[in-house]
């Protein structure tokens, strides 16, 4: 099975003060990056959330056109960020999209399990999992065994990645998530985006990933399960100079600063992981 994942978009369809070179520049790189990420051979394209920049239905369509028009083969997931909920009800993201806000898929090889934990309130851009969805997660984390679970969800847990710990960039820290993800019996990886910098930390069974976002970094990571393995690995995407379209036209995205640390530390620059597990009925006695 593979996996290819994108960070925070943040495809904004409007510029402050914009001429025509921002939105040239605009369009040329969501335009190319979309074609180029969608175009990429994987049993599923991910999003990590914060799809759009200001949670528009045109922003929406937008990319559910590319997607339609792009998609090569697999399924195209998102799961919702803060700014994805600026303008629309999650209701309406849900028929913008034809996609649950949260949803598990599981597969021969993996779980697949992607969470909303995001809000409603634009002021305040911390996550959140409501009480019907933390039931949910509960009853999911004693169903599958030792088979890998793959989480993914736009804030980080708090004191995990890179800037967790810092005002509004997690998970509400009074919610013990990691204790409800211990359940399982298995590996787990859990995705993330939201705070802008590669970051990658272990605890336990768990791995956590943090992505950059795509206009300070465009890339995207792959992850391919295979034969009891498991391999995380980032790509570089080069239909276009990403890079110089976006120093264009991210002036002229509201309430976006660029992270010139998002690349992470030297660890983390690479962002690669390489994992082997044994079922315990096959570890020899």
């Amino acid at each position: 099975m593979k996996l290819i994942i994108m960070g925070d978009l943040h495809y904004p369809g409007e510029l402050v003060d914009a001429d025509d070179a921002m939105e040239e520049a605009r369009d040329l790189f969501y335009g190319q990056y979309l074609e180029e990420f969608l175009a990429v051979e994987a049993d599923y394209h991910i999003s990590i959330g914060d799809l759009t920049h200001a949670g528009a239905a045109s922003e929406f369509e937008f990319i559910m056109n590319h997607v339609k028009r792009s998609l090569q083969g697999g399924r195209f997931l998102y799961v919702l960020g803060n700014h994805d909920t600026h303008s629309c009800s999650k209701d309406n993201i849900e028929v913008l999209t034809g996609q649950q806000r949260y949803l598990v898929i599981e597969e021969e090889e993996a779980v697949l399990l992607l969470l909303d934990t995001s809000r409603e309130t634009p002021e305040d851009w911390s996550g959140m999992i409501d009480r019907e969805q933390l039931d949910w997660l509960r009853v999911q984390m004693n169903k599958y065994g030792e088979k890998p679970l793959f989480v993914f969800a736009h804030h980080p847990i708090y004191d995990t990645t890179a800037r967790s710990t810092e005002s509004m960039m997690s998970l509400d820290p009074t919610m013990d998530l990691l204790s409800i993800l211990n359940e399982h019996q298995g590996p787990g990886i859990f995705f993330n985006g939201h705070n802008h910098v590669q970051s990658m930390v272990q605890s336990g069974r768990w791995y956590f990933v943090q992505i950059a976002a795509v206009p300070d970094i465009p890339t995207a990571i792959i992850v391919d399960l295979h034969d009891q393995h498991i391999s995380i690995g980032k790509i570089h995407l080069n239909a276009v100079p990403y890079q110089e379209l976006a120093a264009i036209f991210a002036k002229g995205m509201y309430d976006y600063d660029p992270r010139p640390d998002a690349e992470g530390d030297q660890s983390i620059k690479h962002m690669n992981l390489s994992l082997s597990f044994l079922k315990k009925e096959e570890v020899s006695p």
